[in-house]
């Protein structure tokens, strides 16, 4: 796997490219708050209620291979403290992609980079924010060497969406989660990207589809959206991400508070020379 590092407050943290997917490294964040043994810090994590709702979740998802009849003996496992729980015996025990964990002088435990900000959010909210920032600046590079226009917006539009998708996890009664219908129909992810849709296009996605039938399938309106549209709803999923965590939960209400926010910052970004500057570079590589 090609290896790559971002920095953030001091803090040197490894990726691992494996296919088209990110792995960040756990052992390099968990430095953030024990420097002498981080695996101490990732089991202590990996033994919380709410880190194993959402592996179970994210698993649920992305593999499907995943052991779905082992949860509970693993839940029952991490309840037992004389039994050691580890990242390793998590992978073994339950068939998990999430997470890859190798041992030796060059080893140590890497996670999807969805998990790796859930793990940055469990141990500082405020360290997530500045991880997710460096991931997508690094990611958005990436695509600028590669030279699609169509990759570059997507990379940015999709900046704070992994912190919206925790957060909305965090928030899901256990019920969700553990009942054997596949869950993910039953949460509310469309609902929460169609309000921000709607408040920075002015139409869900299912309305712009119907509206653009000669587009390619694989597309959507983010990725024909202005550089500035799509730095304003990157900052919006980050707010709608924090105002479910701040127990805001009617849908209404939180509409309401973007909005707001909306009218404030749009003319604002709307003024920035750097916002111009990407969008010319973005017009360039379309052109």
């Amino acid at each position: 796997m090609a290896k790559k590092k971002i920095e953030v407050e001091g803090l040197n943290i490894q990726i691992k490219a494996k296919g088209e997917q990110d792995y960040i490294s756990l052992t390099d964040i968990a430095k953030k708050s024990s420097e002498s043994k981080p695996i101490v810090l990732i089991r202590r994590w990996l033994r919380t209620q709410k880190t194993l709702s959402y592996l179970y979740a994210w698993e649920e998802v992305h593999n499907p291979n995943f052991k779905v009849s082992q949860k509970g003996y693993f839940r029952d496992l991490i309840e037992d403290n004389t039994r050691e729980v580890s990242p390793a015996i998590y992978v073994k025990e339950l068939g998990g992609i999430g997470i890859i964990s190798t041992a030796g002088r060059f080893g140590g435990t890497y996670a999807h980079s969805d998990i790796a900000l859930d793990f940055c959010r469990w141990i500082d909210p405020r360290f997530s924010v500045w991880v997710n920032k460096e991931f997508q600046r690094l990611k958005a590079e990436e695509q600028l060497r590669l030279g699609d226009p169509f990759n570059i917006k997507r990379f940015l539009a999709s900046g704070n969406y992994s912190l919206l998708v925790t957060s909305i996890l965090s928030q899901v009664d256990e019920r969700l989660l553990t009942h054997p219908q596949p869950y993910k129909s039953r949460l509310p992810f469309a609902a929460e990207a169609d309000m921000i849709n709607k408040i920075v296009f002015g139409n869900t996605s299912k309305e712009w589809r119907l509206h653009n039938t000669d587009k390619p399938t694989n597309r959507n309106q983010r990725d024909y959206a202005s550089v500035l549209d799509l730095t304003v709803l990157n900052n919006l999923e980050f707010l709608d991400a924090m105002l479910i965590q701040w127990d805001v939960i009617e849908l209404e209400e939180r509409q309401k508070i973007l909005q707001t926010t909306y009218d404030f910052i749009y003319p604002i970004l709307q003024r920035s020379k750097t916002i111009k500057e990407l969008q010319k570079l973005a017009d360039r590589k379309m052109g």
